[in-house]
């Protein structure tokens, strides 16, 4: 927390990824300024690129710079690191279709999630995900704040998303389901294109 100039009696709400508006950041940034309003010992810490110079000057220019960290790149094998800071997660992407794969890293990391209502981030977070209403920042800012209200609840939120993590998505289950995909495809005793013997 020293390092990246973050106070340490905030809590700290993280996001990894890529900074687009079709990834939420715009949006991150209104939920950012009213949770801060509401809850000034709150820190967003906000991880990745590209634009984030351009996003820290919006983060200036609405009051709120002195509560937002914007790191740039994160290397992936410094990440886990970084989401440890996080008291909460938030993937505020937009799209309906497109994967998702921060959540897994932020239930790898154990961290309650607020995500926008998505059929993508229900998929990974079922009933322990946070959901707000899509591309509505006020609906975002809301549940980050059920979230920051109630510590207890979100660490079990986030032990719960840890557990999914490790039955259903480690490398064993993943191994698994790519053989089983590689079976049906070509069953074992068959050869070539046309599956002839």
């Amino acid at each position: 927390r020293a390092a990246l100039g973050i106070p340490a009696d905030r809590q700290v709400v993280v996001y990894l990824g890529l900074l687009a508006r079709h990834q939420g950041t715009d949006l991150l940034l209104e939920a950012a300024q009213q949770v801060v309003r509401a809850r000034p010992d709150t820190h967003f810490l906000i991880m990745g690129f590209p634009g984030e110079q351009e996003y820290y000057q919006r983060a200036i220019g609405m009051g709120i710079d002195g509560h937002v960290t914007f790191t740039g790149r994160v290397p992936y094998d410094e990440a886990p690191a970084h989401l440890a800071l996080g008291d909460l997660a938030t993937a505020p992407k937009l799209s309906e279709t497109e994967g998702s794969g921060k959540l897994l890293n932020y239930m790898a990391m154990g961290l309650p999630t607020v995500t926008f209502d998505t059929p993508v981030s229900r998929e990974y977070l079922r009933e322990d995900g946070v959901y707000a209403r899509r591309g509505d920042a006020s609906s975002l800012a809301e549940q980050i704040l059920r979230l920051l209200s109630d510590p207890q609840a979100s660490r079990e939120l986030g032990a719960r998303l840890r557990a999914r993590a490790e039955a259903e998505y480690d490398w064993d289950q993943a191994a698994e389901m790519l053989m089983g995909v590689y079976e049906r495809l070509a069953p074992r005793g068959t050869e070539g294109a046309g599956g002839a013997k």
